[in-house]
């Protein structure tokens, strides 16, 4: 909770990457926590929404139901609370419990609607305020950065997805495939951001699913790295982001079959104005290979994995403290009690 500032640490490992490697067990216990739950909330439409990590993970996972005939949506909690109105299930996401625009978001759902909170903490806003709440993970993330929630979070949008979408998905492998992934990319990616030189600002690329994956993976960098990062489209990325870039630039693609001669054309071109560009599963300065599950749309989900460990190393290569979002300095402290004060987030 912004509410509890975490302990201070002064070198690696940080809590950002304890959190990471404590990743499979709160996936675990979340499968386990979907496995004993009554779907009774699930009607004939669908809506997830939350804010920032909580957004990006939920719509990742339930992006499974892009294959399926069933009406859904995925709405972030300001815009839904201000734009929107929908009917059926909205299942909203915070690891606190107490994001004031997701709160607000389920509050103001038509009283129709059957409202589903989902959060690491009990008794907390946002499952008081539902008509169905679930705890899910073995603990709280301790690191700002929620890494650990962010997967917590993913998995337990997979399985309403999975019910909801009457689709067959083994989620025990696919966490085997993560816990496989956390101990794999490790060293890789040390050493792929290792061999970077420093940038100054960095875009991360993703198309189709890879595209939320690309605005957490920036999230997470900005967060982690105090850097600034950026989370687009891939093709969007050739229409004006390229006036900016230069030899202080990283351009970071997660790559798939689907887009991978245009990976391979904005890489070409990113070496005529000297920006470094570090590419999952694709040709670049520096590659990483991701492995694919066999369900396209999980395929994002896994790359979290590399990308995380990217924004903790380059943390780590900039001397930033990761899991502190910079509230060491009294003046983003003082910002954040302004826009979420006490109890708000």
């Amino acid at each position: 909770m912004t509410d509890d500032l975490p302990e201070v640490r002064r070198g690696h490992p940080y809590l950002m990457y304890e959190m990471l490697k404590k990743t499979p067990a709160g996936i675990r216990k979340t499968i386990e926590v979907m496995n004993d739950l009554d779907y009774s909330f699930l009607t004939d439409k669908l809506c997830f929404t939350g804010n920032g990590t909580a957004f990006h993970s939920s719509t990742l996972g339930a992006q499974i139901l892009w294959d399926s005939k069933k009406h859904w949506n995925s709405i972030q909690a300001f815009e839904l609370e201000h734009y929107h109105r929908i009917s059926g299930t909205l299942v909203g996401f915070s690891h606190t419990g107490k994001t004031k625009s997701t709160v607000d978001a389920m509050n103001s759902a038509d009283s129709g609607v059957k409202t589903v909170g989902v959060s690491h903490y009990s008794g907390t806003p946002l499952l008081n305020s539902s008509s169905y709440g679930i705890v899910i993970g073995d603990s709280p993330d301790l690191s700002l950065c929620n890494t650990k929630a962010f997967f917590d979070n993913a998995f337990a949008a997979l399985e309403i997805a999975r019910i909801f979408g009457e689709i067959e998905l083994d989620t025990g492998a696919f966490a085997d495939l993560i816990e496989n992934e956390i101990i794999e990319q490790e060293k890789r990616i040390s050493e792929a951001v290792a061999a970077l030189p420093v940038p100054r600002d960095i875009f991360v690329l993703g198309a189709g699913p890879s595209y939320i994956a690309a605005r957490e993976a920036a999230q997470k960098i900005k967060e982690s790295t105090h850097l600034h990062a950026e989370g687009i489209e891939l093709e969007e990325f050739n229409h004006g982001c390229t006036s900016v870039i230069d030899d202080r630039t990283l351009v970071i693609i997660i790559n798939s079959p689907e887009v991978n001669r245009r990976t391979s054309d904005i890489v070409r071109a990113c070496k005529s104005v000297g920006t470094s560009t570090l590419v999952l599963n694709g040709a670049g300065d520096q590659t990483v290979n991701v492995k694919v599950p066999q369900n396209q749309y999980l395929y994002p989900i896994a790359a979290m994995v590399s990308l995380y460990y990217v924004a903790y190393f380059l943390a780590l290569k900039t001397g930033v403290n990761p899991d502190y979002l910079r509230f060491e300095d009294s003046r983003y402290l003082d910002y954040d009690n302004i826009v979420f004060p006490p109890g708000a987030h």
